[in-house]
């Protein structure tokens, strides 16, 4: 991986103020310019099927938001590890280990929705500003995959202890949880894709010896107790209007299905 010091300008304006005093452009710029740092760091999903897909599903969440009025960005890293993460600005990453494990629509849009909403919070920008100038674009590479549990990636790309900056806490968690849920029913999504999407994942947890879906819970604390948040959630929904919502669709099976026919992700261990 290519080596990226100091934090940018933006982020620098951010530093030593509270989440709320940092504007609109600023939270744009700030998020834009990690982005652009990412990019560099990562293989991205290139296919338009793809790409699209999450892009429609997840501005459909997005724009029923009290923060539609942004320009959201939807971007698929090509990776195998289950992760996803939000910049500030609305600029969310969902890998592709996410698409292959949902089996149906509003599992993805579960986690399109959680990650959404730690941006309509501001979750991102507190982020950023505890960082205090640590290289945020490394740290969330390291984050959204497993390229620094390598000794030798993690010295090449001078990420030190950042990493646990980029962690969201569980009470931001919770909240993300909680909007996200909303979110999915203000956009006609079921949310019970919430639960079955958070219990396959701690099911694959317990049984051990899978790495890539460790990245999950290292990065979205306190899984366990959310899905009995969830489940809380779900029994105040009435049946009649859970049935209405839509769960699964057409266009989600043929992408789905074109992932699948995708060549290997490249191996993040590997990559310095």
């Amino acid at each position: 991986m290519k080596r990226i010091y100091g934090a940018t300008g933006a982020l620098a304006l951010a530093l030593g103020v509270s989440a709320c005093s940092v504007s609109r452009q600023q939270e744009v710029q700030i998020g834009q310019e990690e982005s652009a740092k990412i990019q560099q760091q990562l293989p991205m999903v290139q296919d338009a099927v793809v790409t699209e897909y999450v892009s429609s599903l997840g501005n459909q969440i997005a724009s029923h938001t009290s923060r539609a009025d942004l320009q959201w960005h939807f971007y698929v890293v090509n990776t195998d590890v289950v992760n996803a993460f939000a910049l500030p600005g609305g600029i969310i990453y969902v890998n592709r280990g996410i698409l292959e494990r949902a089996d149906h629509m509003n599992e993805l849009a579960a986690v399109l929705g959680h990650e959404i909403e730690h941006v309509v919070r501001r979750h991102s920008v507190k982020q950023m500003q505890q960082m205090q100038g640590a290289n945020v674009g490394v740290t969330l590479a390291c984050i959204l995959t497993n390229v620094c549990n390598n000794q030798a990636a993690s010295a090449a790309i001078n990420v030190g202890g950042t990493a646990v900056f980029a962690r969201f806490s569980r009470e931001d968690e919770v909240q993300a949880d909680e909007g996200g849920f909303r979110n999915m029913i203000n956009a006609g999504i079921n949310p019970t894709g919430m639960l079955t999407f958070f219990q396959k994942l701690l099911a694959e947890e317990q049984q051990g010896g899978n790495s890539n879906v460790s990245s999950w819970f290292s990065s979205h604390p306190g899984t366990q107790d959310r899905i009995t948040n969830v489940q809380h959630m779900l029994a105040e929904v009435p049946a009649s209007q859970l049935q209405a919502l839509t769960s699964d669709t057409p266009a989600f099976q043929a992408m789905k299905q074109r992932v699948m026919s995708l060549p290997p992700a490249p191996p993040t261990t590997s990559r310095q």
